[in-house]
């Protein structure tokens, strides 16, 4: 019984951990969220930039800048490298939705949306 019992630990043993729940696992998800959200935000305001529901000098730069982005992120200790190409890619995706025929006509049917932005930006450049 012994010797069954020394064989069933290392089996036991070398089952990963579905869910990882390290600082470090735990630290880059939240980094990661973090990350996706400000992406959205960019492309959404270049999208609203190209739809010209706001203007590039209407304080969107607060908004969407590096540093804007390294301050929304700033509580964390890991960045990847890639996070500036991953901007600049989002602002674009953003302006190419709006040159798209028709996108633009989102804002008409929620112009809420258009104010929500407006305000985020007028709040921002203060």
């Amino acid at each position: 019984m012994i010797a069954l019992a020394s064989a069933s630990i290392p089996v036991q043993a070398q089952q990963p951990d579905p869910h990882p729940t390290t600082i470090r696992a735990k630290l880059k998800a939240k980094y990661l969220e973090k990350r996706d959200r400000f992406m959205h935000r960019v492309k959404d305001v270049y999208f609203a930039v190209g739809c010209k529901v706001l203007a590039r000098e209407a304080g969107i730069l607060p908004l969407t800048s590096s540093e804007s982005y390294l301050a929304y992120i700033g509580d964390q200790t890991i960045i990847d490298t890639r996070d500036e190409s991953l901007r600049q890619a989002a602002m674009q995706e953003g302006l190419d939705r709006a040159a798209r025929p028709g996108e633009c006509d989102y804002y008409r049917k929620h112009p809420e949306a258009a104010e929500a932005l407006r305000h985020a930006a007028a709040d921002a450049k203060r």
